[in-house]
């Protein structure tokens, strides 16, 4: 049909070529989702299946010094923290503040210090930096005692909360190296037990104290005191072992501890991030944290204030009370620490829904219980409530830890508390205290706690559907962790520069990797090669670290750098040259090669820089002209060029001939092949099938996000399909 004067035809035929796009997509993804996900039966799951352990028998395998000091710290800090929501009428009066301040100042607990401790913990020994923590907070807790006005007490109590912050991402993952899997529940129970211990001394505590001291001026002693008590903690604290990371996965999976290499490189903070929220089950377990986190915090301050103001009780009865609430969670302690070892034994997914309905059932006992028009009656409603809370809490670190690798495990528990504390507590405080102020505390208690606690515990029981599957790709791990280093040590063993295992990668929701294995030899070029979208570039750049891959393994010359950030990877010898765009137009040819290899000293980028340009004839004779007044060739050999200065281990190179005419072109193919001949190791993602295969030694084809056929580049050459599908599409 001949198109009229509107052209509808090639409006039409655009459509339908749209259609086709979107039809094949959907056609590919269909075809993948019907493959059966990496799930290893339960009894290849470590914890899962097998014989119960009883409490004393995990601590008599881990030790019970790491768990009774870890919670005797926590007992102390309970007093700071919970003893303030006691004080805080007394504190709300000594200062002169409303409701939403002291509701914000209470929130105040610099929770933020968790992700720089969390870098410290996957790096260093992490009993001495408990220890080093508890004596910096009780220093700060000190100097609370001396605040003078609502600032500084912000301050002290973001201080306070700031040496606090080791909690999350120290002593759980310590706690979960050092006790067996099938105790853990128990173990964390335990631990928790410990500091709701304190959680329900601190109020009595936190009230005795005050009413001992007469004067309005009296709260501030109870700083004072349980910060000298600290001080003997930290000191026991940096006597403890420190345990093997992941060594309870290895016994449960290798039946042996695996020793990484020594030099393995440090956890990029983004990187881990980035791939702890591509984990299905932790991603919705962070979702229903964070709207746990808008009740979790709000409801004990609000309460107090609430006992003072609704049924008149002073500091001491209000210290009587709280411990009143806080006493039967070590009761919901022991039996929910019980019970999920025993549900995560027979199936972990209904560990994480069980702990999903201890949330849900916290909000709805609390919102009850403010209502309530005697104070019996609140007490009995807010100790159930509390009961669970305390004990989902305590426990679902016994699940949760399960699908994080372990070199991850600190970065993960640290993002848990940034998403409870910044993400649900502080504003959830901040809008609690606001609405408290526009239409009464309990009302707002209402408005602000059922709806977060429903949404959080559904959350985490939606995610608990993917646990299956999260634990087996960390035991997949393991395993090829494992099988390598014993390559590796056998005599002779070839260590390939780069090696790709089991890679997974997705564009959000758009899977386009499956399960990519790639080796790179040693002085060998090789070909990516592939249809249009078949996932090359981006297998480059999970390798550079400029994407983060949802599974898989990348090591360079043996060496772990999955997790490494792209800066590192540079630094290390894995340098990445994207073709076109890659060179600084208003800089010259000299000021170019200079700004590729800032990071090295001076006289070692002058001697790399007279190095590369000796290479380029062309680029020698041009070291101050503009990059912009180069000709299209010559931009792309300054472009290699300045991958050259950093004289990489491997260098990958994405669509050389890209906008090159014939004759540049050549000149550039001239400068690879003497690479290649000098024993530079490469990769080449180049649309030419006859110029990739003219400069490589091995060839990888890639179809829809999978590699279909690897071996020498002549075989290529003879594969019909192949070359097919190269140029004509499949």
């Amino acid at each position: 049909m001949e198109p009229d004067d509107r052209g509808e035809r090639p409006a039409n035929d655009a459509a339908a070529l749209a259609t086709a796009v979107l039809d094949e997509e959907a056609r590919r993804q269909e075809a993948h989702a019907a493959q059966p996900e990496t799930v290893l039966p339960d009894d290849l799951l470590p914890g899962v299946g097998g014989e119960p352990m009883s409490l004393r028998e995990g601590l008599r395998r881990g030790g019970i010094a790491t768990v009774f000091v870890l919670g005797l710290a926590g007992i102390i800090e309970q007093v700071n923290l919970t003893g303030f929501a006691v004080l805080a009428p007394d504190i709300q009066q000594s200062l002169g503040v409303d409701d939403a301040v002291i509701a914000a100042i209470g929130s105040a607990f610099g929770i933020a210090g968790s992700i720089p401790m969390s870098t410290l913990a996957d790096r260093h020994r992490r009993t001495l930096i408990a220890s080093v923590s508890i004596a910096v907070w009780s220093v700060i807790v000190f100097l609370t005692g001396f605040v003078q006005n609502a600032f500084q007490l912000f301050l002290a109590r973001m201080g306070s909360g700031l040496g606090q912050s080791y909690q999350l991402p120290v002593n759980s993952p310590l706690l979960i190296d050092t006790y067996p899997i099938e105790a853990r529940g128990r173990v964390f129970a335990a631990y928790f037990g410990m500091e709701v211990t304190g959680r329900a001394l601190a109020p009595l505590i936190a009230g005795g104290i005050a009413a001992a001291f007469t004067g309005d001026e009296s709260w501030r002693w109870v700083f004072w005191i349980i910060a000298v008590a600290a001080i003997p903690v930290a000191i026991l604290t940096a006597r403890l072992p420190e345990p093997r990371r992941g060594r309870n996965e290895m016994q449960a999976v290798l039946g042996e501890e695996v020793t990484s290499a020594a030099d393995e490189l440090p956890v990029s903070l983004s990187v881990a991030f980035e791939r702890l929220r591509k984990i299905k089950t932790f991603h919705f377990f962070l979702l229903g944290m964070a709207a746990l986190g808008f009740a979790l915090f709000t409801v004990p301050l609000f309460l107090n204030l609430i006992l003072e103001d609704k049924f008149d009780l002073g500091s001491l009865e209000r210290g009587l009370v709280g411990s009143a609430v806080i006493i039967p969670g070590l009761v919901f302690l022991a039996i929910v620490g019980r019970h999920v070892d025993a549900l995560f034994r027979a199936s972990p997914p209904r560990s994480l829904i069980f702990i999903g309905m201890l949330i849900a059932g916290f909000g709805i006992f609390i919102v009850v219980g403010v209502f309530m028009p005697t104070v019996w009656l609140l007490v009995v409603f807010y100790a159930i409530g509390a009961g669970m809370a305390q004990a989902a809490f305590a426990v679902f670190t016994a699940p949760i830890g399960s699908v994080i690798p372990y070199r991850l495990r600190s970065r993960g528990i640290a993002m848990i508390g940034v998403y409870i504390f910044v993400f649900g507590a502080f504003f959830g405080s901040i809008l609690t205290g606001l609405l408290a102020d526009a239409i009464g505390r309990e009302a707002a208690i209402a408005i602000m706690v059922l709806p977060s606690t429903l949404i959080g515990g559904a959350l985490i029981a939606y995610g608990a559907r993917y646990i299956r599957r999260d634990i087996s790709m960390v035991v997949e791990e393991l395993r090829e962790e494992r099988d390598e280093m014993t390559r590796i040590a056998l005599e002779g063993a070839d260590v390939p520069v780069i090696q790709v295992r089991n890679l997974d990668f997705s564009y959000g929701k758009v899977q386009v990797l499956f399960g990519i294995d790639l080796d790179v030899r040693r002085g060998e070029t090789l070909a990516l090669l592939g249809t249009n979208g078949a996932g090359k570039s981006t297998v480059l750049r999970v390798i550079s670290g400029l994407g983060v891959a949802e599974r898989g393994v990348i090591r360079l010359n043996g060496r772990t750098v999955t997790y490494a950030d792209p800066e590192l990877r540079v630094k290390i010898g894995i340098v990445q040259l994207k073709g076109g765009g890659a060179t600084f137009p208003p800089l010259t040819v000299r000021e170019n090669l200079e700004m590729a290899g800032f990071l090295l000293e001076r006289d070692q980028l002058r001697a790399r820089t007279d190095r590369v340009l000796e290479l380029f004839p062309v680029l020698r004779d041009r070291t101050k002209s503009p990059a912009g007044d180069l000709s299209g060739g010559q931009q792309q050999m300054l472009a290699l060029a300045m991958a050259l200065v950093h004289e990489p281990e491997i260098l990958i190179i994405d669509e050389l001939s890209l906008g090159l005419a014939p004759v540049v072109l050549q000149q550039v193919l001239d400068v690879v092949r003497r690479l290649r001949d000098d024993g530079q190791t490469m990769i080449i993602v180049e649309q030419s099938l006859n110029i990739a295969l003219s400069i490589s030694d091995r060839a990888v084809f890639m179809e829809k996000g999978e590699i279909k056929f690897e071996g020498p580049a002549r075989e290529l050459a003879e594969r019909d399909d192949l070359v097919r599908a190269v140029f004509l599409g499949s």
